[in-house]
């Protein structure tokens, strides 16, 4: 009897492990494995922004210092905090972010590149026009380091985000007016081709550049505000009819939605993947229509791989 508690035991063992590795290979996931890649000359460059990249103790000394400096440039103190608004997808908002000098400094540098928002496609990688989002936006080009701004916010983005400053893509403005908004849709690829370079996006930190009058909210369609549970209303799947009704119930304060207020300076974190790589679609959000006022925000999408460098990049 006992040989047969045993075997049954592990016949069970072996289908449940059989069954977790069929269900885990099914599901898409964000790894960046450079062992199994060619490696080549880039790679040596990325070792050594690594060995710069990854010193924690830089980062800490960097937000510490920062935060010993209090206050804003206008000389009033506002103190800085983060706090944790979900878990479902994993959400964070950040208070006072970005001083008033830099928000305003970064709608600068982008405003001689804006235009027409776009999107990119999942066939190949193309930006293009898309009544899904009807912003404008530009894009923060600098080389190196010659601007300390943005030098700053990209270091400060690396400490939060727990991912190396190379893992960041350019930083985008967006300038949202009276009824613009972006529809639901998440930040990672569902392509091979947009994931060339850098490999999948883990992270998103959104920076609000301007106060909202009314609107603008961003909502999340499939998350859970931390320490409520899910509701019916946010069990369905994410489409156009569901943002929209989100977006009505955020403007109206309804606690159990998922949303995110504009605030000049604030920030909002979301990964965009679980712990174990596998892409979480409740990271799905939108960017609530503005009723009144301009919204202003910065984007900082974090990559699993370095950017532009190492074997994630594309050769040219």
């Amino acid at each position: 009897m006992r040989t047969t508690s045993r075997s049954s035991s592990s016949l069970v063992s072996v289908v449940l492990v059989t069954s977790w590795m069929m269900m885990s290979a099914s599901m898409p996931t964000a790894v960046a494995d450079r062992v199994r890649l060619p490696r080549d000359h880039r790679d040596e460059v990325l070792d050594a922004e690594d060995a710069h990249g990854l010193n924690a103790n830089e980062y800490v000394k960097y937000a510490t210092r920062r935060h010993g400096d209090g206050g804003d440039d206008d000389g009033v103190s506002e103190g800085q905090w983060v706090e944790q608004v979900s878990a479902t997808p994993r959400a964070y908002v950040y208070r006072n972010f970005l001083t008033r000098r830099e928000t305003e400094h970064l709608v600068r540098l982008a405003h001689e590149t804006m235009g027409r928002s776009e999107v990119v496609d999942n066939d190949g990688g193309n930006a293009t026009v898309s009544d899904d989002r009807t912003s404008s936006g530009g894009w923060i080009r600098t080389r190196d380091d010659e601007d300390e701004v943005v030098r700053d916010v990209e270091l400060r983005v690396a400490a939060w985000t727990m991912l190396p400053r190379n893992r960041g893509e350019t930083i985008q403005v967006m300038k949202y007016g009276p009824g613009e908004e972006y529809k639901a849709h998440h930040d990672f690829f569902y392509d091979d081709v947009n994931v060339r370079d850098g490999g999948q996006r883990v992270a998103t930190v959104l920076m609000y550049l301007s106060d909202v009058e009314e609107g603008g909210e961003t909502v999340f369609p499939l998350g859970v505000p931390l320490g409520r549970e899910r509701s019916a209303k946010s069990k369905s799947g994410g489409k156009e009819d569901d943002f929209k009704t989100a977006c009505e119930r955020a403007r109206r304060g309804d606690g159990d939605v998922l949303a995110v207020k504009p605030r000049r300076g604030d920030a909002l974190l979301f990964y965009n993947a679980h712990l174990n790589g596998e892409l979480d679609e409740l990271s799905l959000h939108a960017g609530c229509p503005v009723v009144r006022g301009v919204k202003w925000t910065a984007t900082r999408w974090q990559r699993v791989g370095a950017v532009g460098i190492g074997s994630f990049a594309p050769h040219r």
